[in-house]
């Protein structure tokens, strides 16, 4: 996902210079969520770990845009130090809970959509 996001933002210049990196982390932390701990290619991925790595890929997403905002443009967020709090603390806590609940939806959308194969074992 970290690569598709990346390709399409080379194809497409994002209008805010935080998208890039932050879009391709968030792509990163959301393989690595699904993959550590599991075989490649192997079974079917859970629910919990589906919306485990949204919630981590948009932990990610907003910190790394929030570190390039507060870095480069300091009076997007505020010149404050509760400003910036303020608008860390809600960015991420939306932004995560946007990511898990996007997820959910996906996840119940395609799965009523394309259904796992279940195979039945019958004794002879």
């Amino acid at each position: 996902m970290g690569i598709v996001c990346g390709v399409v933002f080379v194809a497409v210049p994002a209008p805010a210079p935080y998208l890039f990196p932050s879009t391709v982390i968030s792509g990163v932390i959301f393989d690595l969520a699904l993959i550590i701990g599991t075989k490649y290619g192997g079974s079917s991925i859970s629910q919990l770990r589906l919306l485990t790595g949204a919630g981590l890929s948009g932990l990610g997403e907003s910190v790394v845009a929030l570190l390039i905002l507060t870095i480069f443009t300091p009076s997007t967020l505020g010149k404050t130090f509760d400003a910036l709090a303020i608008a860390w603390s809600a960015d991420i806590v939306l932004n995560v809970v946007l990511s898990i609940v996007g997820a959910f939806i996906a996840y119940k959308y395609l799965n009523d959509r394309f259904p796992r194969q279940r195979t039945a074992v019958t004794s002879q």
